[in-house]
C-alpha cells in the first residue's frame, strides 16, 4: 500500500497531465474533480459536527485523516480560522492605514472586506490577490476561493506611500 505522501505525489503529477489536455476535455475533468471535491466537503463536514471534540482529535492523530480534514476545513471554525490565516498579512496592511477583516467564512469560502485607506485603494486588487488570498491559502485549512465585498461609495486613490512591486519573470529565454 502506497504511502500518503505517495499518494499525494501522484495526484498531483496526474494534475499536472490533466492541465495539458483538450480545453473541453479538461473542463469536463475539473467539473467532475468539482463534484467530487463538493460530495467529500459535505460528507466531511457532516462526520465532523456529528463527533466529540475529543473524537475529532483522536482521529486527527492519524497523519491521512488529518490532511483529509484538513483539507475538507472539517471540524475546524472557519471565521476563526480565516481570521487567524491574515494575521500574516495585517501588518503589510496597517503599514498602508488599511484594515483587512472576514465578513464571512463557510464551506471553505471567505468574504473579505478591505477597509481604512485599502478602500478604493488602486492597488487593492494587488493586494487582495497577491497577500490575502495567499495568505487564505496558506494559511486556513480547506481554503476553496476568497470573495470580495467591494465598499461602493470608496473613491478611487492611488496607494499612500511608496509601494514595493515583486519583479517575477513571465517567460524564460531558451539559448540557441
Amino acid at each position: 500500500m502506497p504511502t500518503l505522501d505517495e499518494v499525494l505525489a501522484e495526484l498531483e503529477a496526474l494534475l499536472a497531465r490533466v492541465e495539458e489536455l483538450d480545453q473541453p476535455v479538461r473542463d469536463t475533468v475539473f467539473d467532475l474533480l468539482d463534484g467530487l471535491d463538493a460530495l467529500h466537503r459535505t460528507a466531511l463536514g457532516r462526520l465532523a459536527a456529528a463527533l466529540d471534540a475529543p473524537t475529532l482529535a483522536r482521529l486527527r492523530s492519524d497523519r491521512a485523516v488529518a490532511w483529509l480534514l484538513d483539507a475538507y476545513g472539517a471540524g475546524v471554525d472557519e471565521p476563526a480560522a480565516a481570521a487567524a490565516a491574515l494575521e500574516a498579512i495585517r501588518p503589510y496592511v496597517h503599514s498602508h492605514g488599511g484594515e483587512v477583516e472576514v465578513v464571512a467564512a463557510r464551506d471553505g469560502v471567505v468574504r473579505v472586506r478591505l477597509s481604512g485607506s485599502c478602500s478604493g485603494c488602486t492597488a487593492s486588487a494587488v493586494t487582495l490577490s497577491r497577500g490575502v488570498e495567499q495568505a487564505l491559502r496558506e494559511g486556513f485549512p480547506g481554503f476553496v476561493r476568497m470573495e470580495v465585498d467591494e465598499d461602493a461609495a470608496a473613491a478611487p486613490h492611488p496607494p499612500p506611500g511608496p509601494t514595493l512591486l515583486q519583479i517575477e519573470p513571465q517567460w524564460t529565454p531558451t539559448r540557441g
